[in-house]
């Protein structure tokens, strides 16, 4: 059993070390664990993130990569809680297929397209695995029906939310989880490749110039996070009293209209506040 080390957070990795291709065997083990079938990744494709920007607002990270069958999978860490994200993962994956149907390609040539995200808040239920896919069914007994080879081509999508993992670890995907959660590697490892994380990963193997850069990002995403969620309280503070003076005002006119006298309507009111 390897000591617990803590590490890098997988979103500064992703954005970072992941990135470079002797690296590409950590984003390798965590697809083979999650998806059930070894990955191989041979090349990352242009994404939102890759360019570095020092005014980024460190909410989100993002990598696309293509598979050895050229299938291409989209791997997004989100941190904030965006109610349209199911909407904006469905579009991503719709434009990545388009993208690839050059003109003068026939529809054979199109590539399933796979989105992973890792999102710290609740979106779905209260799971930390979730897998979505297109089904087909008869609907005459219910039976599924089996897509033939080449045929299978629609995307698939995987959720996880670590905040809901109960740290258990029962499954290779799960070591991942715990790790995505608590940015350390948990116990003797099985996952594929997880054995690299620790020594990849970890905080004590950067130098002063990297952990200078890493602690300016985890920073400024902290000072993100504490002016989103500053105005998430404001607001709820400000609904909240406007809906008490407008509960108010309605329960005037209530009574005004029922021919409830003004100094009787005064004293309740009062007791109301």
């Amino acid at each position: 059993m390897r000591e617990e080390r803590t590490l890098i957070s997988f979103d500064w990795a992703l954005k970072s070390i992941l990135r470079q291709k002797d690296n590409f065997d950590i984003l390798e083990g965590f697809l083979t664990d999650l998806i059930g079938e070894k990955i191989e990744i041979i090349d990352l494709l242009e994404s939102e993130s890759n360019q570095a920007n020092k005014e980024d607002k460190f909410n989100r990270v993002d990598l696309k990569a293509k598979d050895s069958t050229e299938r291409e999978i989209i791997i997004e860490i989100q941190y904030d809680s965006e109610p349209d994200y199911i909407g904006r993962v469905y579009y991503g994956t719709c434009k990545t297929a388009l993208e690839n149907m050059k003109v003068g390609r026939r529809y054979a040539d199109v590539k399933k397209v796979i989105s992973v995200s890792i999102v710290y808040w609740q979106l779905l239920e209260k799971s930390y695995l979730v897998r979505g896919k297109m089904e087909f069914k008869d609907l005459e007994d219910n039976r599924a029906i089996e897509l033939k080879k080449g045929q299978n081509i629609f995307a698939e999508y995987y959720f996880i939310q670590p905040e809901y993992f109960n740290d258990k670890i029962k499954h290779k995907i799960d070591e991942w989880v715990y790790m995505f959660k608590h940015s350390k590697v948990k116990g003797e490892v099985e996952a594929t490749n997880i054995d690299k994380v620790q020594d990849k990963l970890d905080r004590l193997n950067m130098t002063a110039e990297e952990q200078k850069v890493y602690e300016e990002y985890r920073l400024n995403k902290m000072i993100n996070e504490g002016v989103l969620q500053n105005k998430f309280d404001e607001g709820e503070v400000k609904g909240k009293a406007e809906g008490i003076i407008e509960g108010i005002e309605r329960a005037r006119a209530e009574m005004k209209a029922e021919g409830i006298a003004d100094e009787i309507i005064k004293k309740i009111i009062d007791n109301i506040k």
